[in-house]
């Protein structure tokens, strides 16, 4: 019979291989994630064995960094679709069609395999196609959004068998009911008969799947490095940084202007995002920066507004005011709480004028001292409101999908 190794979620198997022959999906957990799980197998028996294991809703936040957005997964459906062979088999589904059908499916609600009471049933005896018309599509709570998928034949589900399964994983976190069920990676009978070793099954993600954080300067590196961990733990390990023991190369918008020139006539292929302030230097590099062929993986963006930046009191050459200072003085700063253990009001003071925006440039006064509580309130004293840190990461979460 062989030995499987099998992705899904309880009983909904999206992919399974077997001894030697799979893939390693190893790159939608942490190397942390081996937990007991409920390996399922004929004539009804059960055996608690380890395997990767996370939830849909965390493992969908690392699909849509691994390009699986919802976009992409409509692209590649159709493209595979489109090369697909059609001599004995209907043309597929719409995607809409086929996606509604999935996100629709309660996986708790799946029923069991075919001759799942056979003890010696095997997947790898079932003709290609077989299995996913069958047992997937035939189930009710996979047709009940159209009776057309009951339909279909074993050469129709040739087509579905060769569709990447992290699409159906993608349509799958759709359903909100889905979201908490764990997703897991039942590697152990590959293991236990000889066929993989658990210490270097888990690859992990791969360079190209890796993304690199520059900044202005080293302290909005450090800040988002210190920060990553607590904001977005699904997917920090997704993210490097420039190497802060020397030092920081491209501190200014000046430096990090020609660090763009400089990518963008080499091409670089990997993928960046560059994070500029939201003051008046940040939106004039933008500007600059956004004007130039840049390659298709890197991303230009400048830090989200604050809604609290909007009524913000300010210093200058005519006194004490309360302004908006998004786009003329947002710093990595200002997303600090700037009210734990303060004594005086955050402040902006502005400086130079800027001719090109017609806008001064400002900074926040004494923002070494917000930084210094920054570090060391972080991870120590649970009031420390990182909130403002959350949406900043969630902005740059944002600008890193679909590249």
């Amino acid at each position: 019979m062989g030995s499987l190794i099998s992705l899904g979620l309880g009983r909904f198997e999206v992919e399974w291989g077997k001894n030697s022959f799979f893939r390693n999906h190893s790159k939608l957990f942490l190397p942390t994630d081996i937990k007991p799980v409920t390996y399922f197998y004929g004539g009804g028996q059960t055996e608690q064995k380890p395997a990767y294991a996370r939830k849909l809703g965390s493992v969908a936040k690392r699909l849509e960094l691994l390009g699986f957005t919802l976009s992409e997964c409509r692209q590649l459906y159709e493209d595979i679709a489109k090369s697909h062979s059609y001599e004995d088999s209907e043309k597929p589904f719409p995607f809409d069609m086929f996606g509604r059908a999935v996100s629709a499916v309660n996986v708790d609600q799946i029923g069991l395999p075919v001759d799942d009471d056979d003890p010696d049933y095997d997947y790898a005896y079932l003709d290609f196609g077989e299995f996913v018309v069958e047992n997937i599509f035939r189930d009710p709570e996979f047709a009940k959004t159209s009776e057309d998928f009951g339909a279909l034949r074993k050469w129709d589900g040739e087509f579905y068998e060769n569709l990447d399964p992290y699409i159906v994983l993608r349509l799958l976190a759709e359903n909100p009911r889905n979201l908490d069920r764990e997703l897991s990676w039942q590697f152990a009978d590959v293991v236990e008969n000889g066929w993989a070793n658990q210490d270097s099954l888990y690859e992990g993600l791969s360079d190209a799947d890796r993304i690199l954080i520059v900044t202005e300067g080293s302290t909005d590196t450090t800040i988002l490095k210190k920060t990553l961990p607590l904001l977005a733990p699904d997917v920090a390990d997704f993210f490097t940084f420039v190497d802060m023991k020397e030092n920081y190369p491209f501190a200014g918008t000046g430096n990090v202007t020609k660090f763009c020139r400089g990518l963008a006539r080499i091409r670089v292929q990997n993928r960046i995002v560059v994070v500029l302030d939201n003051d008046t230097a940040g939106l004039e590099a933008y500007q600059v920066i956004t004007k130039l062929e840049l390659p298709p993986r890197m991303r230009i963006m400048t830090l989200p507004n604050l809604e609290e930046a909007s009524q913000f009191p300010t210093l200058g050459p005519g006194g004490r005011a309360v302004e908006d200072i998004n786009g003329r003085a947002v710093s990595i700063e200002c997303f600090l709480d700037l009210n734990f253990g303060a004594s005086d009001n955050p402040t902006v003071r502005w400086s130079s004028y800027n001719s090109n925006l017609g806008s001064y440039q400002g900074s926040l006064i004494n923002k070494d001292d917000y930084v210094g509580t920054f570090f060391d309130s972080v991870g120590r004293d649970k009031r420390y409101d990182l909130s403002k840190l959350s949406v900043l990461w969630s902005c740059i979460l944002k600008n890193c999908i679909g590249h």
